[in-house]
């Protein structure tokens, strides 16, 4: 027989330590192969291949120092949520069967929230939105749209209760 419980539990420490790997290798995949994700943060600042950017092109930012900041902030906030989501995954495995669980999903929550501020305010709603990366090429909506979704519901599910039943069939 296996304990609900404790499945449910261990479930949430590989949700958490998948979120967080995703979050990781995203922020190294950005340091080691920097130019080419720079690019795309620098075109979608500049608005330089918007369909017809006339009507909000006040909005452009074309300063290479200002779009240096904002991609090693995006590296930063990608690097933060990893290393606290999978703090928060190893205190959870750690404690498995005891109180100091909840200090895992914690942390974990915190990464989460750094990560959805990431990808959902930064990339859909900032990028998309203010810099209107959905009317050109540098479109990074949908898959900021897809994170954001994937880790909003997994930090859901983390913090759910665990069930009361001891044993499952």
């Amino acid at each position: 027989m296996m304990n609900l419980a404790l499945v449910h539990r261990i479930s949430k420490v590989i949700i958490s330590m998948s979120i967080s790997l995703l979050c990781l290798l995203v922020g190294i995949d950005n340091m080691l192969d920097f130019n080419a994700n720079y690019q795309f943060v620098q075109h979608a600042l500049m608005m330089d291949s918007m369909f017809d950017a006339n009507a909000v092109e006040y909005r452009t930012v074309t300063n290479p120092t200002f779009h240096l900041i904002s991609y090693v902030v995006i590296i930063i906030a990608e690097l933060l949520a990893g290393i606290f989501g999978l703090i928060g995954g190893i205190v959870m495995a750690k404690n498995i069967n005891k109180a100091e669980f909840s200090q895992g999903q914690a942390c974990f929550l915190f990464g989460g929230s750094v990560a959805i501020a990431l990808w959902y305010l930064g990339f859909a709603v900032n990028g998309g939105e203010w810099f209107s990366t959905w009317a050109n090429q540098w479109n990074g909506q949908i898959k900021a749209y897809t994170f954001a979704t994937f880790i909003l519901v997994s930090m859901i599910y983390v913090l759910i209760p665990t069930p009361e039943e001891k044993e499952c069939a």
